[in-house]
């Protein structure tokens, strides 16, 4: 436990949105007033300008949840109190500004703002070496990696999965999704994957977004034989794993994704596309989780790889993962972190 001379007050910058993200700042803010720390965790977006300029007064750091719309914000605040900032950087930045299309003069703005964070965060190497390869660091700015961590999950509400029998009898296959149906996330090579799987493979997917109706109209067929199921968005919990046989993870890029921890702490494996990230989180351990190309049919070989394998072999190797991520060397490497603002 922090000692209280130890503790400092901390005003957090969060976005009120479903996923990784909000999995990680309720984390954070929960696993630091457990060890004494007092936090102020604010909607930067919903709250009245007056009233974070008050809270930041307040405070002795200011914490920006993600690396955009909070740090902007943040870095307002510092200019006007002259508090540290921290900036939580949760993706590849490069991956992330080209997805996005982004032109000259919002990179050169970037570049600015960025001079204003006090310390970098970053969720994984594959993040960090991102952003320096974007901004080079004054002399008083540092960053930081420290990967995601696990905190005991609750049960969650229930999902109906529609399981049935596969082709000629054979047990169900079941495999899940869990995420946001959009580009970066490229759900499309989900469909692609089940057509190269046996019949009996199924696929429940948790999650919305701007591709669903696509995703849709591409599956129709899929949804006929009973082979793709959409769920709908819930909340997070065991019980968005513990259906699924695998899960399965198709993202163009990841900073260090909590589906892929979640899915492991559950003891189910989560089998990826060999993305940065992916490889940095699964090559020591269980390499075999990642597919051996970006192509669906690798995808596909890769599920049938893990199928093949010992079940003790795979759950220790997921026992590994999920200990280097332990919610108490997430939260011990965050208090060195604020201490050190």
């Amino acid at each position: 436990m922090t000692t209280a001379s130890h503790a400092r007050r901390i005003l957090l910058l969060e976005e009120p949105t479903w996923g990784g993200v909000h999995t990680m700042t309720r984390t954070l803010v929960d696993a630091l007033r457990a060890h004494g720390w007092q936090v102020t965790a604010l909607p930067w977006q919903q709250t009245q300008w007056p009233a974070l300029v008050s809270a930041a007064k307040q405070h002795d750091v200011i914490v920006a949840t993600h690396n955009f719309g909070p740090t902007y914000c943040g870095a307002a605040l510092k200019a006007i109190t002259g508090k540290p900032l921290v900036s939580w950087v949760h993706g590849p930045l490069m991956d992330v500004l080209h997805e996005a299309g982004a032109s000259a003069v919002k990179k050169l703005w970037l570049k600015l703002l960025y001079k204003q964070v006090s310390q970098f965060v970053c969720v994984s190497r594959t993040t960090q070496n991102s952003l320096l390869g974007f901004i080079t660091l004054g002399k008083q700015q540092r960053c930081t990696v420290v990967p995601n961590g696990i905190a005991p999950m609750p049960e969650g509400q229930a999902i109906h999965v529609h399981a049935g029998h596969g082709g000629e009898g054979m047990p169900p296959l079941l495999l899940g999704y869990v995420g946001r149906l959009s580009a970066e996330k490229r759900p499309h090579l989900l469909l692609d994957t089940l057509r190269y799987l046996p019949d009996e493979a199924q696929l429940g997917i948790v999650g919305e977004g701007p591709m669903h109706r696509k995703m849709i109209h591409d599956g129709m067929d899929l949804m006929y034989q009973g082979r793709v199921h959409f769920l709908g968005k819930h909340p997070s919990g065991t019980s968005l794993y513990t259906p699924w046989q695998m899960t399965l993870l198709t993202s163009r890029y990841e900073g260090c994704p909590m589906t892929a921890l979640e899915s492991l702490a559950c003891g189910v494996p989560c089998v990826s596309l060999p993305i940065p990230a992916m490889r940095e989180l699964y090559d020591l351990d269980a390499p075999y989780l990642l597919a051996r190309g970006d192509a669906p049919v690798a995808l596909a070989e890769a599920v049938m790889t893990v199928l093949s394998l010992p079940e003790q072999q795979v759950r220790d190797d997921m026992a590994r993962i999920v200990a280097r991520h332990h919610i108490d060397h997430f939260v011990g490497n965050w208090q060195e972190v604020l201490r050190t603002c």
